[in-house]
């Protein structure tokens, strides 16, 4: 194995246990014996569990800014646009009942590292400024309609998804069902 899958199977298996156990719930040990490696292999791409924290979210970061740029979802109406997001938390569901990135780090924000904090802050707002952008062209081409301002209608749909999301593991797969659908109610063109 070469030294940049390492990093990545590295990447992969936090933001895995990230999003299953949150940031306090692994550490380097657990890492190292799932990937049959020296503890000192994963010090060595991230010298402390902060750096691999920041690392995991500006991938993730890198992630959903592409995902919001490829031409597939570029082309997409505004209610197709809300349709695709939601199919990413479904994905989250389908692997486990494991919540999402965000939803973890916010959950932990108070003992994230401060580094950490700033990129949650960062990853965060952007997710929520694409869905202010799409909420705002779905008013202006009028398909898409909600009271209040697009702004606060993107906190309210990224909270009730990630809270949504979280219930699952404790109630089942129709809290998030229930919140898309209750989102759709919400959006639609009346």
């Amino acid at each position: 194995m070469s030294a940049q899958d390492t990093k990545i199977e590295i990447l992969d298996l936090a933001e895995n246990f990230l999003r299953d156990r949150g940031f306090n719930g692994f550490s380097y040990a657990n890492i190292s014996s799932a990937l049959k490696i020296k503890n000192a292999a994963v010090h060595y791409y991230f010298p402390g569990k902060a750096d691999l924290g920041v690392a995991v979210i500006q991938r993730a970061r890198e992630r959903f800014a592409n995902w919001a740029q490829d031409q597939t979802i570029v082309s997409k109406t505004p209610a197709e646009k809300l349709e695709a997001f939601f199919r990413r938390y479904l994905k989250f569901l389908e692997a486990g009942k494991q919540v999402c990135l965000g939803g973890a780090l916010e959950t932990d924000f108070k003992t994230l590292p401060s580094t950490m904090q700033v990129e949650t802050q960062k990853f965060a707002s952007e997710i929520l400024a694409w869905i202010e952008e799409v909420l705002v062209d779905g008013q202006e081409k009028r398909v898409l309609n909600f009271p209040g301002k697009a702004k606060d209608q993107a906190i309210l749909i990224l909270s009730s998804l990630q809270g949504a999301l979280q219930m699952t593991r404790a109630v089942g797969p129709s809290c998030l069902h229930l919140a898309m659908a209750q989102i759709r109610r919400l959006t639609s063109k009346s």
